[in-house]
């Protein structure tokens, strides 16, 4: 049975599989929750069953210890799968996750070909962010392909859960999956600075130690790539500044102004001509006006800066929404829906 679903969740295209007893398994395709109404409802004893085929005794015993459980799992012509269980009303819950053997290309995601540019330095912090289920992984994951096939370097990957498998090319890639290959984001990071490693890539970064510890990866002289949980710039930026304990809030402004390469926000929208969703984005470049607003804690300007910095190749994310219903690619509803400026949209409109 746990099989059959995941082929059906590959041929749909899905990122994750969710069994829960009392309810049909759900599909996430493009983002949104999909039920097969033709699936039948699952019971709990179907659910102990797909347990008892995929555990081994050791791993009911640390589900029972521990009341949850993630490991990978693998399906001839299918592929790798990484299935997380946890406990739930008496009863356990299934959430299977379809990892990506195949990055898509640059050109198929719309990436700004600039990002690619600010990869090829050798030391500095580029900061991703999105929503979750908004493609930040895939990009992360692009850059990271762009780096193995030009470069001889060693990459070390932090992440939680792992996405795509990525193959050795000019470069040797290091995936640990926080969890199993190593406890915490923290642990990966200190074991990361005592590695002879080029380049780290942390998929989530959301603790105050992370984030100091992927400061300092930067500072020794590496490349880092971090994701960050935020719908746009200002956000991200918020996000990694914030910081109870003010003495290092100041330093870690400081930090940021003289490491930090850009920062790059993107949302997945609704296209018009099929059920596919298609790439609007922020794109903030370093510069001495952006450095002076981060020190001086002037983060909300930033936004102006992005406006104003389109020559230098900056894109706002206004701008990137209303170029994508200029070329026919997304309703006039959609482009309300995602804006987070309607103003700017307003006299965007106005001006054609």
């Amino acid at each position: 049975m746990i099989n059959q679903l995941i082929r059906t969740g590959v041929n749909k295209g899905a990122t994750t599989i969710h069994i829960v007893p009392g309810a049909r398994p759900v599909f996430r395709v493009n983002g949104e929750a999909v039920t097969m109404m033709s699936d039948a409802v699952m019971r709990h004893d179907d659910v102990v069953e797909t347990l008892n085929a995929l555990f081994s005794e050791s791993q009911w015993e640390t589900l029972k210890r521990e009341d949850a459980l993630s490991f990978g799992y693998s399906v001839p012509e299918l592929g790798r799968f990484r299935i997380t269980v946890v406990k739930q009303r008496g009863s356990f819950a299934l959430a299977i996750r379809i990892l990506k053997l195949n990055i898509p290309d640059q050109d198929v995601l719309g990436l700004n070909a600039t990002l690619y540019t600010l990869v090829e330095r050798t030391r500095g912090l580029l900061l991703v962010g999105s929503a979750s289920g908004m493609g930040k992984s895939t990009t992360i994951a692009s850059l990271v392909q762009f780096i193995n096939r030009s470069k001889q370097c060693v990459i070390m990957m932090l992440e939680s859960p792992v996405d795509y498998l990525i193959r050795h090319d000019q470069a040797i890639v290091i995936q640990r999956d926080v969890g199993t290959d190593c406890v915490s984001f923290e642990q990966g990071l200190q074991d990361a600075l005592l590695q002879d490693v080029d380049v780290v890539v942390i998929s989530n970064l959301e603790t105050e130690a992370a984030k100091d510890l992927a400061l300092k990866i930067a500072e020794s002289g590496k490349l880092v790539i971090a994701g960050v949980s935020a719908i746009n710039t200002v956000s991200v930026l918020d996000n990694f500044i914030y910081s109870d304990q003010e003495q290092r809030r100041n330093s870690r402004k400081h930090k940021l102004a003289t490491l930090l390469l850009g920062v790059f926000t993107q949302q997945l929208v609704p296209e018009i001509a099929n059920d596919e969703r298609v790439l609007a984005y922020e794109l903030l470049l370093m510069n001495s006006v952006v450095r002076s607003h981060i020190i001086g804690e002037n983060i909300s300007e930033i936004h102006n800066t992005l406006i104003a910095g389109r020559r230098q190749g900056m894109m706002a994310m206004d701008y990137s929404l209303f170029e994508l219903y200029q070329k026919q690619l997304i309703s006039r509803e959609t482009l309300q829906t995602f804006c987070f400026d309607s103003e700017l949209i307003a006299r965007l409109e106005r001006s054609l």
